[in-house]
């Protein structure tokens, strides 16, 4: 079932390809002139168009975009991460109407990512009213769209930054710090465009597709409290650690320029839902009869969230071999690890229905959720959030296992950027007797994971097999999470 599991992991990621998803939202008219987006907006355009984008999928978006509007284009300028130039060939022409700068290595702003979004801004800055603007927005773009406000440094930023994530912030706590801290981030960006036409592709990284959070909302007004930037920061009792100038600007009230937004449009072209549904369509067509969407909202500690997998998987699989004595408790058991999966309650009934199904049918399952957790790094290891996710599973059904004779069962988790964290792997995937199998090589998984080493472990172990190694994919729509339960020797059984 390895195979089948990666297969399923890959059909999510393909659904959300930044060129597939640009080609769905937008259109050109030539013989018109037309631009139209998702079928509901319509710009009339005459080389008059301008393109920026910062974010990890966005070279891919913009290679897109340049087939469907190329021949309206005047400039064009991206900022995207070190490295990913050389994963594309790059049409002469495409280059003749793009600056592209790469920078912002392991995700955090630099003098390269600075220097685009000085030329950004510089270039946004002048567009006239008869101009239109279109801006390419996916994750990664708050560290690839720096400019900090005047009296900040580079380095003041980075250290907040870095302090926080180290800290467990989430991706919404970090970019109201962002976004405060910022001279275009939170709506500014939109305030600089006016009175352009400014049309934003937005691919979402963020867990519900808030746009005023996905890379920190350059294009959508900030609503956040004027003090929520410096609250975070005494969340997590960091205020003796912060730079004195990043204390000052956190803890300032100044008035908020509060332009019309008039002239700014937002659209949302992908989310890890959309990947999350490829993946439920693509797991019932290779055989997996019953399957469901946990949920898009998964976030908390990797490790914590590890063990909450852990656990649907053994009472799941006890479930379906019928070793259910006390069905109450173990729908106990499923409806509390449901819960911190941020699972819709109501649908725990219906997750009953499946697994009586499967039970009765000998039918498989495969149980799919998204979202985007974080690590309290402890350790002086390497990893990243899915991996140690896989491994935290790992440890937690060592003493429980969830397979047996009859029912095999395998969880993978794994980003669909094609990079968890600091490292060379998407993810890992994981399943019954491993735990076993790593002592016997000499490797104890529990001493990884309270090191935060979970990338060294699964390279590590049995050569690397349980690694998920695909090289970075063009897309950041989030996280996926896949729990698959596959009868050894199914039942004949017509439904």
């Amino acid at each position: 079932m390895m195979n089948e599991i990666r297969l399923i992991y890959k059909a999510a990621v393909d659904a959300v390809k930044p060129s597939f998803l640009v080609n769905q939202a937008i259109r050109c008219t030539k013989a018109e002139n037309v631009v139209t987006i998702q079928e509901e907006y319509e710009i009339e355009v005459d080389k008059n168009c301008h393109v920026i984008g910062f974010g990890k999928a966005v070279l891919a978006m913009a290679l897109q975009m340049d087939t469907i509007i190329g021949h309206h284009t005047m400039k064009g300028i991206i900022s995207i991460p070190h490295g990913v130039i050389s994963q594309y060939n790059i049409p002469d022409q495409f280059l003749k109407r793009y600056t592209i700068y790469e920078g912002a290595v392991n995700n955090i702003p630099d003098e390269d990512s600075l220097k685009a979004t000085k030329d950004i801004e510089e270039m946004v800055s002048q567009l006239k009213e008869s101009d239109v603007l279109f801006v390419l927005i996916s994750g990664g773009g708050s560290a690839l769209l720096a400019s900090p406000v005047d009296d900040l440094t580079l380095d003041d930023k980075q250290k907040t930054i870095q302090l926080l994530s180290k800290s467990g912030a989430n991706i919404q706590e970090l970019n109201s710090v962002r976004k405060k801290l910022s001279q275009i981030k939170g709506g500014k960006l939109a305030q600089l465009s006016y009175p352009a036409t400014t049309v934003a592709l937005i691919l979402s990284d963020v867990i519900g597709s808030p746009l005023d959070v996905i890379a920190s909302g350059p294009t959508v007004k900030n609503k956040d409290p004027q003090n929520q930037g410096w609250n975070i920061i005494h969340k997590y009792q960091l205020e003796s650690q912060l730079p004195a100038k990043v204390a000052k600007c956190l803890s300032s009230t100044s008035p908020r320029n509060d332009i019309s937004f008039n002239h700014v449009r937002n659209y949302l072209i992908g989310s890890n839902l959309t990947a999350l549904q490829a993946a439920e369509a693509h797991a019932t067509q290779i055989g997996f009869v019953f399957t469901a969407i946990l949920s898009d909202h998964i976030q908390g500690e990797a490790k914590e969230i590890g063990k909450n997998f852990a656990q649907i998987a053994q009472t799941v699989a006890q479930m379906m071999l019928a070793k259910c004595d006390d069905q109450h408790k173990h729908m106990e058991a499923l409806s509390v690890a449901a819960d911190n999966l941020n699972v819709d309650p109501r649908f725990c009934c219906t997750l009953e229905r499946l697994i009586r199904g499967c039970c009765n049918t000998r039918r498989n399952l495969c149980l799919i959720g998204g979202g985007e957790t974080t690590v309290s790094v402890r350790g002086s290891g390497l990893g990243g959030r899915n991996q140690e996710m896989v491994l935290s599973y790992l440890v937690e059904t060592a003493g429980d296992p969830v397979s047996s004779d009859e029912l095999e069962v395998v969880f993978l988790s794994a980003g669909t950027d094609g990079i968890d964290g600091p490292t060379a792997a998407a993810g890992a995937v994981t399943c019954h007797g491993q735990f076993e199998e790593a002592q016997s090589q000499g490797l104890d998984p529990l001493s990884y994971l309270n090191n935060n080493d979970s990338y060294n472990f699964f390279h590590l172990f049995q050569q690397g097999n349980y690694h998920l190694i695909t090289g970075p994919s063009g897309t950041n729509v989030m996280d996926i999470h896949i729990l698959c339960f596959n009868w050894k020797q199914p039942k004949n059984v017509s439904l």
